[in-house]
């Protein structure tokens, strides 16, 4: 178990990926200021119900720890920096400060690492190569079959209630079920090999 300071936020951040933030609250300053000055991380979460800005928002309790890999002082004035996702995490309990910072007892969850991806599934990689292929980016050897997934829900338009449950599901091929069905409805068909649509549409 860990304690970590939240962040809640009305997106989602997946293991793996980046996502750059305005900071302005006095709280939220007082906790990037500590956590790089400590080189600590911190926990961003969904709101379920409720605004950003508010101390007693309703977040979902699955959410993804990460690390500050970049800052800015913006022309606005705001700060703005840029968190790395590390790993899931699960909220167990929570405590509030007097100055409206939220901490997380949590409980790191597990992740697989196999590289393996099944067969099913390769064309996800396929998919993942092409969209990073279109939007500039480089993709890293030897990545797990779990990164490749969260990197391709990360650039894919889905709504946010399905990258959070995505994000909540523990098995990694059960996350790739999903994934590919949700890839189905899109119409993402030209991607997904006949045999491969068959072999693993969930019943």
């Amino acid at each position: 178990m860990v304690e970590i300071p939240l962040f809640p936020l009305k997106t989602v951040l997946l293991p793996g990926n980046t996502l750059g933030l305005k900071i302005f609250e006095p709280r939220y300053l007082d906790m990037v200021a500590a956590c790089m000055r400590e080189n600590s991380v911190f926990g961003v979460v969904l709101i379920h119900n409720g605004e950003e800005t508010a101390v007693d928002a309703d977040i979902y309790s699955i959410g993804t720890r990460v690390a500050i890999n970049d800052w800015e002082h913006r022309a606005d004035g705001l700060l703005g920096i840029t968190v790395l996702g590390l790993d899931r995490f699960e909220i167990m309990s929570t405590r509030t400060q007097h100055g409206g910072l939220t901490f997380a007892e949590a409980k790191i969850l597990e992740e697989s690492n196999t590289l393996e991806i099944p067969e099913q599934f390769h064309y996800m990689l396929e998919l993942l190569d092409h969209i990073s292929a279109q939007e500039g980016r480089i993709r890293k050897a030897d990545q797990s079959f779990s990164e490749i997934l969260y990197q391709l829900i990360y650039l894919l338009p889905l709504e946010t209630a399905l990258k959070q449950r995505l994000l909540e599901i523990p098995e990694c091929s059960d996350r790739a079920v999903i994934l590919h069905a949700e890839l189905i409805r899109l119409g993402v068909i030209q991607y997904i090999k006949p045999e491969a649509a068959n072999e693993s549409n969930p019943r």
